[in-house]
């Protein structure tokens, strides 16, 4: 069985492990410069936000803009995918065999080095960037747009880092400067280890019990929140839990459980009933020993404030914006779509859980979604149509569906399973 809703990302948590050690060595002394064009203090630019994902314009030496998801878990500047139509001419390259979270195997790519990165109003130079040589996220059928790639931590070492998910803003600041906090915001230690960022957290369990764990702060990831079991004898599985595919590494599909917690506590900001993942002890094993870290925080909770990570002083700051006490729900239809021509609102049905009301009325992979509640997707961004599968308990749908030639109207009503 399969959560839909929950197998977007987990890109974020990525683990680059080369084969090559020596190789390895050298990468992480390759410098880079990351900084602005022009002698403003900020820039401020805006994103688009898809599965609670960030998606910013990068130019790579001489291409033309290409899409890239801000990933606060990887390290270096990662190209997923190319079209035809895409440009870039890449330095100096050797081609490496790469792993990272996932049952799965090594695959290789490119590693080049002394590249050129723009962004509206900045340039990193001698920048290095990983050319994967096979296609294994589905970025952009997943994000319903085309999506190139990833980047993240050659931004944020650079800068101040203020994300405003409300405003669909991201705003980089010189890091001497100071920068002007409402008296909501609540700071906290931000601590950065292998170029990834941490915090310590609260989680209240099923039984009540509050335990503190060690998260690694992934804007990469859509979920919620994401624990690793093996990691803390004290970490249990909640009564009513979902067998789940809970998204894609490096190294292949990564399975788990999806269950409920009552409570996440950082400093006085308290969520409670939300939904948490377990991934499968084969599919994080690499991760497992990692700095003793007990998870992942992903953008489900981060969209709910505006955030300011701040890796030059290790510090991370929050305020809450308008979707802070909004319910935490997830998709419960049960069935999952990808758009097979990424741009286009064309979606068709990509798996149907066993056991859903999807699966109950009979819809197969590869069914195309022609409406919804009345509405046509060819009127449907991704974004609505996923909100729309992420309603309340109770709520009903109203599908029409095509198989082959065959229409087929389908109805049910969408029920909780943890």
């Amino acid at each position: 069985m399969r959560s839909a809703g929950f197998s977007i990302l987990l890109c974020a948590c990525l683990l680059l492990l080369f084969s090559d050690i020596k190789v390895q060595a050298q990468l992480l002394q390759d410098p880079d410069t990351v900084y602005f064009t022009s002698n403003r203090k900020k820039i401020t630019m805006p994103f688009k936000l898809v599965h609670n994902l960030i998606v910013l314009p990068v130019k790579i030496n001489n291409s033309q803009e290409l899409n890239f998801i801000l990933d606060t878990g990887v390290r270096n500047t990662l190209i997923t995918q190319l079209y035809f139509s895409d440009s870039l001419e890449l330095k100096d390259s050797n081609r490496i065999k790469i792993r990272g979270l996932g049952e799965g195997y090594t695959i290789e790519a490119l590693h080049s080095t002394g590249n050129t990165m723009f962004m509206p109003g900045i340039q990193g130079d001698n920048h290095t960037v990983y050319v994967l040589l096979e296609e294994v996220f589905d970025l952009s059928k997943r994000m319903g747009m085309p999506v190139h790639g990833i980047i993240g931590y050659d931004i944020f070492k650079n800068f101040i880092v203020k994300i405003n998910y409300s405003s669909e803003t991201i705003t980089l600041y010189r890091p001497d400067q100071k920068i002007k906090k409402k008296r909501r915001a609540e700071e906290y230690p931000l601590y950065i280890e292998d170029a990834k960022p941490y915090l310590y957290a609260t989680v209240r369990q099923h039984n009540g019990d509050s335990l503190n764990v060690k998260l690694i702060v992934d804007t990469g990831a859509s979920h919620c929140l994401s624990l690793y079991l093996p990691t803390d004898d004290r970490l249990a599985l909640p009564p009513k839990v979902m067998q789940a595919y809970l998204g894609r590494g490096l190294g292949g599909d990564i399975n788990g459980k999806i269950g409920r917690l009552q409570g996440f506590k950082l400093g006085k900001y308290e969520l409670e009933n939300l939904t948490a993942s377990y991934p499968d002890e084969e599919a994080v094993k690499l991760a497992l020993n990692i700095a003793g870290r007990n998870g992942n925080l992903g953008s489900a909770i981060l969209k709910r404030f505006t955030v300011i990570f701040d890796y030059p002083h290790q510090r991370i700051s929050l305020i809450p914006n308008r979707k802070f006490k909004e319910p935490f729900n997830y998709n419960m239809a049960g069935f999952e779509i990808t758009t097979p021509l990424p741009g286009a609102n064309f979606y068709v049905v990509s798996n149907v859980i066993d056991d859903s009301p999807a699966k109950m009325v009979g819809m197969q992979p590869g069914d195309q979604l022609l409406h919804i509640n009345g509405r046509n997707t060819n009127d449907l961004k991704l974004q609505e149509l996923l909100n729309m599968l992420d309603s309340k308990p109770g709520s009903k749908l109203r599908l029409r569906l095509k198989r082959e030639q065959e229409i087929i109207d389908v109805n049910f009503v969408l029920q909780s399973r943890i």
